[in-house]
């Protein structure tokens, strides 16, 4: 039995995924975006067709860095456009941590920074730009607090 239904419905929104990936020194993985917005984010993605967000968040590290990752769990759950002229998202944000720490860039990306919660915090890192789309610093304070209480608890 078939169990996808397909519907002419338009849809309301897509789904993404990304990876707050800490080191073994407790650092944060961030990739200069070379498309708008063009900030320092976390890895990730738009999730294929049927995929299931786990695979698809392997995938995108997998395309966007070369390194192997292993996931912690969810992180944050957000609804809204990463730019004006994008459609709405679902995006699924994960905590992880490095099993390899060779970066390999694609082409999405031109540069990539292993940060302390320092250089997020002080802005030296730009993570939203000008128009407010990109990663807050909160969520990426957030995803620390909450990286380093599952480590913790391990």
């Amino acid at each position: 039995m078939d169990t996808h239904i397909k519907h002419n419905i338009p849809s309301t929104h897509r789904v993404a995924v990304g990876a707050y990936i800490f080191d073994s020194d407790g650092k944060i993985l961030l990739l200069h975006r070379i498309n708008p917005p063009n900030i320092y984010a976390p890895p990730g993605g738009r999730l294929n067709p049927d995929e299931n967000p786990f695979d698809g968040i392997l995938r995108e590290v997998d395309e966007e860095t070369g390194i192997e990752i292993d996931l912690l769990g969810p992180s944050y759950i957000w609804f809204g456009k990463f730019t004006e002229n994008n459609p709405l998202f679902l995006g699924i944000d994960f905590i992880a941590r490095a099993s390899t720490t060779d970066i390999v860039l694609s082409d999405e990306h031109d540069n990539y920074i292993w940060a302390k919660k320092e250089q997020i915090l002080s802005g030296e890192i730009e993570t939203v730009d000008e128009n407010g789309y990109g990663y807050s610093i909160e969520n990426i304070v957030k995803a620390f607090e909450l990286y380093n209480n599952i480590i913790h608890i391990q």
